[in-house]
């Protein structure tokens, strides 16, 4: 209840708002695809989480569960190596972030990485479509950077399909650095994109093979 309240009410209209205006294309090739899917999307601002759910429709947008990068929390997880201040600090916008957008740690270069895929897994069969961000973290200079194989790309292998998506426009309304957004509108430009592309269905292959097919689509949107 607190989260359908807080992204229907506050966070997804601010969200759109911050882009405005919000192109979203290809939610056709959403619709074509039943069940729960894995959506793989380009990494470009603290905003890309929002912008993507405001995107979907409503019986998808709140049967989603988003992946975050672990490592980001480092003083939740090793708070042996940090300062009561930083401690407190992260473990306030860990649990924000999980209550509000339903996401779940999913580690780069630290062991946990099956047992992440497994709680995947039981999301997936409980019906509930996963959000990606396969670079890892967000671009530093706006394009897309490399898809490497790993947990990230482990999730393609839960026997659902991957939806790309292709984010454009939102770099520039909050850049990797800046400490809050601007508006889309004061910089000028055409606003933000949401675009969806026609499910990849993974095959049999290794991991690396995975994310380039992902990464490939995610490019070509």
């Amino acid at each position: 209840m607190v989260r359908r309240a807080a992204l229907g009410g506050v966070l997804l209209p601010v969200s759109k708002l911050l882009g405005r205006p919000v192109r979203v294309l290809g939610l056709e090739k959403v619709e074509l695809v039943s069940g729960p899917v894995i959506f793989a999307s380009n990494h470009q601002s603290h905003l890309d989480t929002a912008l993507i759910l405001a995107s979907l429709p409503a019986r998808r947008r709140y049967r989603a569960a988003v992946a975050m990068w672990k490592e980001y929390f480092e003083a939740r997880f090793h708070p042996e190596d940090h300062t009561r201040g930083e401690r407190r600090k992260t473990n306030l916008l860990y649990s924000l972030i999980v209550l509000l957008f339903n996401a779940f740690p999913i580690p780069q270069t630290e062991s946990g990485t099956l047992a992440t895929v497994r709680y995947m897994g039981e999301l997936v069969e409980e019906g509930w479509s996963i959000v990606i961000f396969p670079e890892g973290e967000r671009t530093v200079t706006g394009e897309i950077g490399r898809f490497p194989p790993g947990g990230r790309m482990l999730a393609a292998r839960l026997g659902c399909a991957v939806v790309p998506v292709r984010l454009r426009g939102i770099y520039r309304v909050w850049p990797r650095g800046e400490r809050r957004p601007r508006w889309a509108r004061m910089l000028g430009g055409a606003g933000a994109e949401v675009r969806f592309g026609e499910a990849v269905i993974p095959e049999a292959g290794n991991y690396a093979e995975i994310a380039a097919r992902v990464e490939d689509a995610v490019r070509r949107l």
